[in-house]
């Protein structure tokens, strides 16, 4: 429980800028609400982020999507100045040998380097992260407040989608009679999904969402396809 409210804390204090502010005060009084009160249950909690979810994603996915593009056009610039002069060639050298700045923070290239330096680089790391983000706080707030704010509203289309779809498949749990344990799947697989718009799970994947019904009416198939194979066969003798 308490874990999942940290989760929810973290969620709430790292959002990117330009989020609404009656958007942003509503999430901080729910936040405050499930850090205060002893009654709130672990579902509660759960729902409670997953209904910011619905609502932050659209900026969560746009803000992502800056700072790695800023990253990739500033990484060198703000990493190599936290290196040692050793390091920056061991760095130039991995670069040469097909290694990229993705690799490290994958952490892909780890067999390049010593543990010394993979110490100070793990350092660098971090820093270049939160240069990166202060960065793009800027541009957002300035120059590309306009771009930003274009691909939040393309992003909220999206999510409505999404919604729509996992609204769809809720109603095929409902509807299914024949085979509780699968509805049982359908939901389970709706609630990872959701989990995947506020950190309670990986990252949502659209494209799974828009392959899920087919795949759980091919289930559905299979399973009445089985159904009665393990039943004993009754034998019919009849007397001529």
């Amino acid at each position: 429980m308490q874990s999942t409210v940290e989760l929810f804390r973290h969620f709430i204090k790292s959002l990117p800028p330009l989020v609404p502010e009656s958007l942003f005060a509503r999430a901080n009084h729910a936040l405050e609400h499930v850090e205060n009160d002893p009654s709130v249950t672990l579902p509660e909690v759960e729902d409670t982020m997953i209904e910011f979810g619905y609502e932050l994603w659209p900026y969560i996915r746009a803000y992502r999507e800056f700072l790695s593009l800023y990253e990739a056009k500033l990484g060198e610039h703000f990493l190599l100045p936290r290196l040692s002069p050793a390091l920056a060639e061991r760095y130039h050298n991995f670069k040469v040998c097909g290694g990229t700045l993705r690799d490290l923070h994958s952490g892909n290239g780890a067999q390049f380097f010593s543990d010394e330096e993979r110490g100070e680089l793990c350092a660098a790391l971090v820093g270049l992260t939160a240069d990166t983000r202060r960065y793009t706080d800027h541009q957002l707030k300035s120059a590309d407040r306009q771009k930003f704010l274009e691909r939040v509203a393309e992003f909220k289309i999206l999510i409505s989608d999404v919604a729509n779809r996992l609204g769809s498949l809720l109603a095929l749990a409902d509807s299914e009679q024949d085979h509780p344990t699968l509805a049982s799947e359908i939901r389970q697989r709706v609630r990872a999904f959701e989990y995947g718009l506020c950190y309670l799970g990986p990252a949502l994947d659209y494209a799974a969402v828009c392959q899920a019904p087919e795949f759980f009416h091919g289930r559905r198939h299979e399973l009445n396809r089985l159904r009665g194979i393990h039943q004993p066969r009754v034998a019919s003798f009849s007397q001529n």
